[in-house]
């Protein structure tokens, strides 16, 4: 089983996703693709994905911006459960993400579930408690793109200068040109 994470205020519908699923149907692969909705709030957040692990025997993760945060402390969780072949893929990842929660409450509305909710102060104690429960010796591989409009891609260059990676001139925060990775990301979590 292979689990993807996507980004921040994104859905299962982002074009990585979709991009991803093609993929695997043309290789008519024998992996199952889990990709959930993931709840607005961080708690509720770190809780799904902890649930998804303790239900489902994942082999490989993938995620994307937050999700690639979150991708990684997938893999450090299934590390100390010791699944210690379990790889990562992180696609322009946040980099300490509760830098950029709202210190005081504030009311959203999702994009693309409608949902109301509020991100404050909690979320940004549940991103720091997640952060100090990665694991920096498990094995991932970090795709980056100069262009990344969203996040400064030097930031996740220099926390993750220990691992594989690729980082590519242009681009953005979408990270165009992403089907060119999948045989090797694929084949990198061990699943092709």
């Amino acid at each position: 089983m292979l689990l993807y994470i996507h980004g921040f205020e994104s859905s299962p519908q982002s074009a990585k996703i979709i991009e991803l699923q093609q993929f695997l149907a043309t290789q008519q692969l024998p992996l199952q693709l889990i990709v959930e909705q993931q709840p607005a709030t961080m708690a509720a957040q770190r809780a799904a994905i902890d649930t998804i692990l303790a239900e489902h025997p994942i082999q490989a993760v993938m995620g994307s911006s937050l999700g690639g945060f979150w991708s990684h402390y997938a893999v450090s969780q299934l590390h100390r459960m010791g699944r210690t072949n379990v790889r990562a893929v992180l696609i322009n990842p946040a980099v300490q993400p509760y830098q950029w929660m709202p210190a005081e409450l504030q009311h959203r509305q999702h994009p693309y579930t409608g949902e109301c909710y509020t991100l404050g102060p909690h979320d940004r104690l549940v991103l720091q408690q997640a952060e100090q429960q990665l694991v920096s010796t498990v094995e991932l591989l970090v795709l980056l793109q100069c262009g990344d409009e969203t996040l400064d891609y030097r930031l996740a260059a220099k926390y993750y200068q220990h691992q594989r990676m690729i980082i590519e001139q242009g681009g953005d925060h979408s990270f165009q040109g992403f089907p060119r990775y999948l045989p090797a990301a694929l084949e990198f979590l061990h699943v092709l």
